[in-house]
């Protein structure tokens, strides 16, 4: 391969990764904390017992709702009782306008019930942070820019391979730890780099699918489909059986039958979609065994009629069209949702060694530009460019200010969410106050000043959540412990490595 053109190559990976590698950082790593999500919302919000002032029948509910609503459009959708939520629950989801819940007291009479928006809780919280990239926008916002920087993520993935190919079989695995700090980098950056290399690209491009869905479906609309892309997709869709009302079977004898005809898929809501030509049935549901339609489940169409499922193109495990194949092996392959603990926990490592991809490449930049700037004929060193220390600052303070401020607002939840009514509030006042506090700081006391500081802070706000889970001792704070605990002890070990260097010099 000819010089001219790795050089071409390096220069786009350089400054593709220099622009977008703060964004894809904070991603990576709220991403691996939101491999967790349910037990961050359990652990931070512990669900309220079953009350007996409410029924427990959600037959009965569904059949009060129907009844009471007859003319009802949109979607309506029945949520069996569960782990996070012992009572069952109904929402009605109309295009276009507010969605309802309702519950069922004793005495049979529908209840509205002050239902909190997604928002409000800590695993929403760290599942929108990853979405947004730490970006504090709305997610509409957001979510398209997120789709262009992964667009040209996956763009400095290709080029960092074709940089690297000249010397692969001869440094992949060759990890030169010691004085010279920015081998040391380079070689951690290209191990990560292309050993996990199939990770990255799936998530690459998934990311990019999910950021710029509705601009691709846009143009889908207007430049291929003649009939638009909703009729496109019904036409080639398996036609839904027509069912009167008074024949529909309860909803737990659906869930039963539905049980009967795929052992191993565990039933969580049933969905009724209602539309002009008749409503259209379908369960909720996951199946860790395989590849999921959803970030956490799947879906089976079912005869609202006779219970049988009538269209397995959604269902975790079964084949169906091609394109269908496709998009649910992205959605499984990017949300880590099959193989259940093993495959989790596999995700959060995966996510944590991505984000320090990104921290090694801005490393890289960083030490580079700092040689050529010592490069004088007198051999004297020479203070970094301005540009230099800016970047410098701004790797330090935003890796850090992430990792120090995610569990510290997760352990002031714990604490504070029986007494708060806006937990919201207090994710996003307490996680960007402490992220933009460590930013300044960096900026202001320089990089080499502000790393011991702020190494040691982050240590202390990752030991905030195994304390707190040690004084509320609990099932569903045993993975997030482990894991803080565990950065708690890298971080401070970096930290105790960064004094002492500067003690040493």
């Amino acid at each position: 391969m000819k010089a001219e053109t790795v050089k071409d190559y390096l220069a786009v990976h350089t400054w593709v990764g220099i622009l977008c590698g703060l964004v894809l950082y904070v991603a990576f790593y709220a991403g691996a904390f939101s491999m967790l999500e349910a037990e961050i919302t359990r652990w931070t919000q512990p669900p309220v017992p079953a009350s007996s002032a409410v029924s427990n029948d959600g037959d009965a509910l569904a059949a009060a709702y129907l009844a009471a609503h007859p003319k009802a459009k949109g979607r309506v959708y029945l949520r069996w009782p569960g782990a996070d939520n012992p009572q069952p629950a109904l929402v009605h989801m109309p295009r276009g306008e507010p969605s309802s819940w309702w519950q069922l007291g004793t005495d049979g009479q529908l209840q509205r019930m002050d239902r909190p928006q997604e928002d409000d809780t800590s695993g929403n919280f760290v599942d929108h942070l990853h979405r947004k990239g730490g970006l504090p926008l709305p997610l509409e916002v957001a979510e398209p820019v997120i789709g262009l920087v992964s667009l040209a993520y996956a763009l400095a993935l290709v080029s960092g391979i074709v940089v690297l190919l000249p010397s692969l079989v001869k440094d992949l695995f060759y990890l030169r730890l010691g004085a010279n700090l920015k081998r040391m980098w380079l070689d951690v950056h290209n191990l990560l780099g292309v050993a996990s290399l199939p990770f990255h690209l799936v998530i690459a491009l998934s990311a990019a699918v999910f950021g710029l869905h509705d601009m691709v479906y846009l143009a889908q609309d207007k430049l291929i489909y003649h009939d638009g892309l909703r009729a496109t997709v019904a036409r080639d869709s398996v036609p839904p059986p027509k069912v009167a009302r008074a024949d529909w079977l309860p909803p737990s004898e659906i869930r039963r039958r539905v049980e009967e005809q795929m052992p191993g898929f565990r039933p969580v809501a049933m969905v009724y979609s209602m539309q002009p030509t008749g409503a259209l049935g379908s369960v909720v549901g996951s199946d860790e065994r395989n590849f999921q339609r959803g970030s956490r489940f799947g879906l089976a169409y079912v005869n609202l009629g006779t219970g049988e499922v009538y269209d397995r193109n959604y269902v975790p495990g079964e084949s169906g069209r091609a394109t269908t194949t496709l998009l649910v092996s992205l959605f499984s392959l990017h949300f880590g949702s099959f193989g259940g603990d093993p495959v989790r926990i596999l995700y959060v490592l995966l996510g944590l060694s991505g984000a320090l991809l990104f921290y090694t490449g801005n490393l890289l930049w960083i030490e580079t530009r700092t040689k050529r700037a010592r490069r004088l004929p007198d051999g004297l060193a020479m203070e970094r460019p301005r540009h230099v220390r800016i970047v410098s600052a701004l790797t330090l303070g935003v890796c850090l200010g992430c990792a120090a401020a995610l569990p510290a607002t997760l352990a002031l939840a714990h604490w504070l969410a029986p007494v708060l009514g806006d937990l919201n509030a207090l994710h996003h006042g307490a996680y960007y106050a402490i992220f933009s506090a460590c930013i300044g700081w960096a900026i202001w006391r320089g990089t080499e000043r502000a790393a011991p500081g702020l190494l040691g802070f982050t240590a202390a706000c990752n030991a905030l959540v195994p304390l707190a889970a040690l004084l509320t001792p609990g099932p569903d704070g045993v993975l997030l412990g482990a894991l803080c605990t565990l950065l708690a002890l890298f971080f401070a070990w970096l930290g105790w490595r960064r004094h002492t260097a500067m003690a040493g010099a």
